[in-house]
């Protein structure tokens, strides 16, 4: 069963005026809410006409209807149409407005306006008579003139319960004619109309600013005024907020409390007091502003407190509790007729955000008010600053009639339930009862309820008292039909023993009436040991338990009986078909149709309407869960075995197993490569189909030129594919082998760049193949080994041979003789056979041999003219021994170059 509690509230009858007055707020960019009491939801709505980016208030009529509301300039009906225009509230105005009931006349209303900063109309109140226009409403008399020059706020309070009288209360100058506020003056609303002449509190301030919230309290003994900036600058000065008594016998505003707020974000803006009137909460920002649009429209430059001042504490300042920190902009705060207290949220003046913040326990002290960021979605709307202020005793709390713990007046109750209705049991009192506005016979102070209905109380203390009402809407529910059911397991668990695992939920699979139940399961009737029923072993067959369905939206229930067979039937084991791991993944894992098991599965089962469900494991399938796809695809590599529950009208008739199996493709690579020598052409070449780690014997062939064995024989390049099939399973796997075409080199050139201190040679060639290249000397002695570069460097005079050779597939040699020109830079001829004569080296019969050398003294003379065939200069001239010294030479190459130096003789 579900209960909710009431708010009650002190009126002069029980028609004067109720929190439902406050049920419809138009507020923001196009924003609106609806408190629905009687469920205690609210419905975000998106009809509304109204645009400000502060002031506004609503009306609605004691049963939650839409009457109208205004921005202080235009009136629009119920309907959204505009009632009134020419009003001379502003919408950028804090409280721009504010409605207030003629008492004793549901008919009449007065709207209350007031102008802004940089508009100061004044306060001044219109008049609207909501029978005509066909019950849409007009104004009769508009814009008459109370003030001259006033502040933007304006609040509202019950006066008495006696009179009915109701005190409008604006803080202007004394005497209501310049913009340096220090006055409050309460106007009070009677029977007779609006006196135009105030009550009158002066303190000694000087306020410029006319900015900022003011609130009396609910019971009406406290107002609390916020100045935003108090002298219309952000410098840090005091008046800002204070907190102020209330008589609301005289309409004086007394003993003032400054106070401020501690943190940077210490701008007061808007103010709301508990419904207990016990607590203060103040909506403060940063107040950034600069003489930069784009700067004052960054949301990151604003930021706003929530706090909290306890007005029960002696020192109220130090009681102080910031509730909430964060980027935001400066908005109101207001009670709402659900007890509850709403904060509008913006994130700049010009740029609204689409939710409201909730202070959802606003008696609680400090954190357990328990607030509520971005708590209530109004889009595609937006909250700007301000919100609807009302008469603030709509929401003064008395006494509650539910008495449930809970903070509505809502009551869910059941069929079959009965419940008490209790107020104050006042000696002496009169009690009233109604349901529906129709009077009970009941008249003590409680009274026990056993159908729906609206049921209000109103009691006469007959002690000269004020009357006390309460209110519940109370909801019979109905309670959840569930059939009894059995539910019928199979015994798989290898002992037929008619004990088994049963998922007691598989019962109750349709919803009731479309209502969203749940379920619990107990052994008793009287539903005190409860069970597991995702899992419940039986513990005989057949065996009873006991369900409780319980409605999940209203948390009414019943019981039923659930009664557990086990079946021992059996159906067939199945091995699908098993498949070959082509899929393009060899990982074991394949796409299984499990439909195709059903047919052996079934296979001499008598033929009546049978269901197969497949499970990944015997558990799941006694319990029904986690059930697989048609298309399904293995978990586990290469073999599985899963299961199959075969139910006839959710009975359990049998669970077997399905072996799902994948084959391995055989183990071979998908590609491989090979090459042929162009020059060996038409010698053939060996390809295999490269069998890994197994007997190719185990396997068939086919490849692309015919053949069917493991090697085939090729001359020709090309790509050859090879199809190689598994003898076992048939599961087969292509490989492609491209043979590429290699060659010997064919020399281009060979580059020499000689007679210089590095030598170097430069092989080109041309080839399909891929080449090394070495250096043998005139010995035939390695000189330069095999390397990948074609160059070589650093090379000693002489003649030398080049090999070249394919490494791609070995395809050959090829060499080419080379001569490296050069000298020796000196020579001893001493006959001991080591540098015994001077010769340009590199020249032979071959390389240069009609190059011309000749030989001078270090004075020009010639001394030889050398053949460059021969064993060159001994060092004599004209057969005697010449000196040791330098001597020059000349070389003409029969290649045309020419070179000179010099060498050393020596002995």
């Amino acid at each position: 069963m579900k209960y909710f509690i009431s708010l009650l509230f002190c009126f002069s009858s029980i028609t004067l005026f109720a929190q439902s007055e406050a049920a419809n707020w138009y507020f923001g960019f196009g924003a609106g809410i609806k408190f629905n009491q009687a469920n205690s939801t609210i419905t975000s709505l998106d009809d509304g006409s109204l645009i400000t980016y502060e002031g506004c208030t609503s009306i609605s009529d004691d049963t939650g209807n839409l009457l109208f509301y205004t921005d202080g300039t235009t009136i629009w009906n119920k309907n959204h149409e505009v009632l009134a225009g020419g009003l001379l509230g502003d919408s950028s105005s804090t409280q721009s407005a504010i409605i207030v009931p003629k008492p004793d006349n549901p008919n009449i209303y007065y709207v209350f306006t007031v102008g802004s900063q940089f508009n100061n109309t004044g306060l001044h109140y219109s008049v609207v008579d909501i029978t005509l226009n066909n019950g849409l409403g007009a104004v009769t008399d508009y814009n008459i003139r109370l003030l001259n020059a006033s502040s933007e706020k304006i609040t509202a309070v019950l006066k008495d319960c006696i009179s009915k009288s109701m005190w409008v209360v604006s803080f202007a100058s004394a005497d209501g004619n310049t913009d340096r506020y220090n006055t409050f003056h309460a106007f009070e609303v009677s029977i007779n109309g609006v006196n135009s002449n105030s009550e009158k509190s002066t303190f000694p301030i000087d306020i410029t600013d006319p900015r900022g919230y003011l609130k009396l309290s609910p019971d009406g003994t406290k107002m609390a005024c916020a100045n935003f900036t108090s002298n219309n600058t952000n410098n840090i000065t005091a008046d800002r907020l204070f907190l102020y008594d209330f008589n609301t016998a005289t309409g004086i505003v007394s003993n003032p409390i400054s106070l401020s707020i501690n943190s940077q974000n210490n701008f007061p803006y808007g103010l709301e007091f508990s419904p207990n009137s016990k607590l203060l909460y103040v909506h403060s920002s940063n107040a950034f502003q600069s003489n930069s649009f784009d700067l004052d429209d960054d949301p990151t430059n604003h930021r706003s407190s929530l706090v909290q001042f306890d007005l029960t504490q002696t020192n109220i300042q130090t009681s102080q509790v910031i509730i909430d920190d964060r980027q935001l902009y400066r908005g109101g705060l207001q009670l709402g007729p659900d007890g509850r207290i709403y904060r509008a949220l913006t994130a700049t003046y010009q740029v609204g955000l689409p939710y409201l913040g909730v202070i959802n326990n606003p008696n609680d002290v400090g954190t357990a008010s328990n607030y509520q960021h971005n708590a209530i979605n109004l889009s595609p709307n937006e909250s700007s600053q301000g919100l609807p202020p009302f008469i603030q005793s709509l929401f003064n709390t008395q006494i509650d009639i539910i008495k449930n713990g809970k903070s509505d007046i809502s009551l869910a109750l059941c069929d079959g339930d009965s419940y008490q209705l209790t107020s104050e049991n006042i000696l002496g009192a009169t009690y009233t009862w109604t349901r529906d506005k129709m009077l009970l016979p009941n008249n003590t102070f409680d009274l026990s309820v056993t159908s729906s209905g609206h049921y209000e109380v109103l009691i006469n203390p007959n002690n000269g008292d004020c009357e006390i009402e309460g209110q519940a809407y109370v909801l019979f529910n109905p309670n959840p039909t569930v059939e009894n059911k059995t539910l019928i397991q199979c015994d798989e668990d290898g002992l037929k023993d008619g004990i088994t695992a049963f998922n007691l939920y598989e019962a109750y699979n349709d919803p009731s009436n479309g209502a969203a139940l749940a379920y619990n399961f107990f052994t008793d009737i009287a539903g005190t040991m409860e069970i597991d029923g995702h899992s419940y072993k039986n513990s005989s067959n057949p065996q009873t338990v006991y369900t409780k369905a319980t409605n999940i939206d209203t948390g009414c229930f019943s019981f039923s009986e659930l009664t557990l067979a086990v079946s021992l039937t059996d159906v067939n084991d199945s091995v699908l078909s098993p498949v070959c791991d082509d899929d393009g993944v060899e990982d074991g894992l394949h796409v299984f149709n499990l439909d195709e098991a059903n047919a052996e599965i079934l296979d001499g089962i008598p033929v009546i309407d049978l269901d197969i469900s497949y499970y990944e494991t015997y558990e799941d399938a006694l319990l029904e869960v986690k059930k697989l796809g048609v298309n399904y695809t293995n978990t586990q590599p290469y073999f599985q075995t899963i299961y199959a529950r075969v139910e006839n009208s959710n009975a359990c008739y049998g669970i077997s197993k399905v072996d799902l199996i994948v084959n391995k493709l055989p183990n071979i690579q998908l590609t491989g490569k090979d090459y042929y020598c162009l020059n060996k052409s038409p010698e053939y070449i060996t390809l295999d189909a490269g069998v890994i780690d197994d007997n190719p014997n185990n396997y068939t062939y086919l490849w692309s030129n015919g053949d069917t064995n493991y090697q085939t024989q090729v001359n020709a390049v090309g790509d050859y594919t090879v199809t190689v099939t598994s003898k076992m399973d048939g599961c087969s796997k292509t490989k492609t082998i491209n043979v590429e075409s290699s060659n010997i080199a064919t020399f281009n050139d060979i580059k020499v760049e000689d007679v210089t201190e590095n030598n170097t040679v430069t092989v080109l060639v041309t080839g399909e193949g891929v080449y090394n290249y070495a250096l043998y000397d005139s010995q035939n002695n390695v000189y330069k080994p095999y390397q990948d570069s074609n160059m070589f460097d650093e090379i000693y005079p002489g003649i030398y041979t080049v090999y070249v050779k394919d490494i791609e597939n070995n395809c050959g040699v090829v060499d080419s003789q080379v001569s490296i020109i050069g000298y020796p830079k000196f020579f001893t001829p001493n006959n001991d056979g080591v540098n015994d004569s001077w010769q340009i080296i590199g020249v032979s019969d071959m390389f240069q041999p009609n190059t011309n050398i000749t030989i001078y003294d270090r004075f020009g003379k010639l001394i030889k003219q050398l053949d460059p065939l021969s064993e060159g200069w001994d060092g004599r001239f004209n057969g005697q021994r010449l000196p040791s010294d330098d001597y020059w030479f000349s070389v003409k190459l029969q290649d045309g170059r020419v070179f000179k130096n010099h060498f050393t003789l020596k002995y």
